[in-house]
């Protein structure tokens, strides 16, 4: 016999109930019951600010606090993010402050729970902090604003994922958890777009989804920001971006390194680079990159294969370019844009004979202005015909080229990969005149 509407609800709301811990203080919204009850092993909760991701953090890190030695570990990107008033541990020992039961090591940052279970907090502020946990196992890692944090510490942190073969601990699953509100980086690329063929859940939260929050004075207070950030934190959404006319960013194809063909002798592989760059001051904290690009043009298919970046300037470029064009190899072209005048020519000079000597350097001049310079490679990516090896600086890129020509931001990445697209199709550099040097 067919069940009633209200017989189907109640299944449905049994079938959502996850795994529940004696220490959560507070009752999980339907979008939370979602993230935790599901058994993926890579999932991230994010969206609109407000919509209860530290808290869904926090319960699903005490799902298994039951469990005779069990471990987890919640990450932000600073100690002070932490420890903040409100902030994730600093909630959670609110959480944890109504148990008599529960041992709290201040100097570890870590609770001990009844049956040995443990919960540590940590953070990952300086390049070298993962190495901190490198002896660590946790059946699970959870991580608040994962944006925030370096995609090379995320994928790290999977090593330390480990249970034993036998024992109570054998049934706890192994999760990666995360939460965050929007941001055009590398969470985006891995949930957002890879995520399903990936098998990496994406638990969208809203604002409304959190029962704590009235959401009628925070919409207030997001008013203030600018349109482009209050479309992330109000609304979720991720792609968000102040958006150029010249290249379509659903155009651009990220490829793996084995769908990169073999090139033969007369492809046309260059680097060239853009020296835009300088050092971030308190005075200038946002300033240009000096930018390489190495791509190649095969069978009509333009190859972009890396992308280097720097803010210095100085001996610390050039160490930076030196040490590029040694990994790069003796074979591929080195092309940088010459600028007017001696002091150009002496600076192409200076590079050819004591930065890389030895390597096919030239220096190139460029007239016109970048728009037009940029229309070959923007009907290329409009026709599909421009491909992504896959990097870590592939969001960067995409977003740089799809913000282009009007948003007010860098164009370092646009130059040098129109340069290196248009003399690797044998267009130059618009109407110059070539200038080689040759030591």
């Amino acid at each position: 016999m067919a069940l009633t509407k209200e017989e189907d609800w109640e299944a449905i709301n049994e079938w959502l109930q996850p795994k529940s811990s004696d220490y959560w203080v507070e009752a999980p919204s339907l979008t939370q019951k979602v993230f935790l009850k599901t058994t993926a092993q890579e999932v991230l909760f994010g969206g609109a600010a407000g919509g209860g991701k530290s808290s869904a953090l926090l319960m699903a890190a005490l799902q298994y606090v039951d469990v005779p030695n069990y471990s987890a570990i919640l990450f932000r990107r600073t100690y002070a993010d932490l420890s903040l008033p409100g902030a994730l541990m600093d909630r959670f020992r609110e959480w944890i402050s109504n148990y008599d039961d529960i041992h709290w090591n201040a100097n570890q940052y870590t609770a001990t729970f009844p049956s040995g279970a443990r919960v540590t907090f940590g953070y990952l502020n300086n390049s070298q902090d993962y190495l901190r946990y490198k002896g660590s196992e946790f059946q699970f890692i959870g991580m608040d604003e994962v944006t925030e944090i370096r995609e090379a510490d995320y994928r790290y942190l999977f090593s330390r994922l480990r249970r034993p073969s036998t024992g109570p601990l054998a049934q706890v699953p192994l999760r990666m958890r995360a939460a965050t509100n929007p941001a055009p980086n590398w969470v985006r690329q891995r949930f957002l777009v890879e995520g399903n063929e990936k098998g990496r859940i994406f638990v969208p939260s809203k604002l409304t989804d959190n029962p704590g929050i009235d959401p009628e004075s925070y919409r207030a207070v997001l008013q203030e920001l600018d349109p482009v950030e209050r479309k992330r934190l109000e609304f979720g959404d991720w792609w968000a971006t102040t958006l150029g006319s010249m290249f379509d960013r659903t155009m651009f194809e990220i490829v793996e390194p084995a769908e990169v063909p073999d090139f033969d002798s007369d492809t046309q592989i260059i680097r060239f680079w853009d020296l835009a760059g300088s050092e971030p001051s308190p005075s200038y904290p946002d300033p240009d990159w000096t930018v390489g690009c190495l791509g190649a043009m095969h069978d009509g298919i333009f190859y972009i294969m890396d992308i280097r970046r720097i803010r210095a300037k100085g001996d610390k470029v050039e160490k930076f370019i030196k040490a590029t064009a040694e990994e790069d190899g003796p074979d591929i072209s080195i092309q940088m844009e010459q600028e007017p005048g001696s002091a150009g020519k002496n600076l192409i000079d200076q590079y050819a004979r004591y930065v890389l000597p030895g390597y096919a350097f030239t220096g190139q001049r460029a007239t016109g202005d970048k728009e037009t310079r940029a229309k070959p490679m923007a009907a290329a990516v409009a026709n599909g015909n421009v491909r992504l090896l896959r990097g870590n600086w592939n969001t960067d890129f995409i977003d740089e080229m799809s913000a282009f020509p009007e948003a007010n931001v860098h164009d370092d990445q646009v130059d040098a990969s129109v340069h290196a697209f248009n003399l690797c199709a044998g267009l130059g550099m618009g109407l110059r005149k070539r200038v080689e040097i040759i030591v």
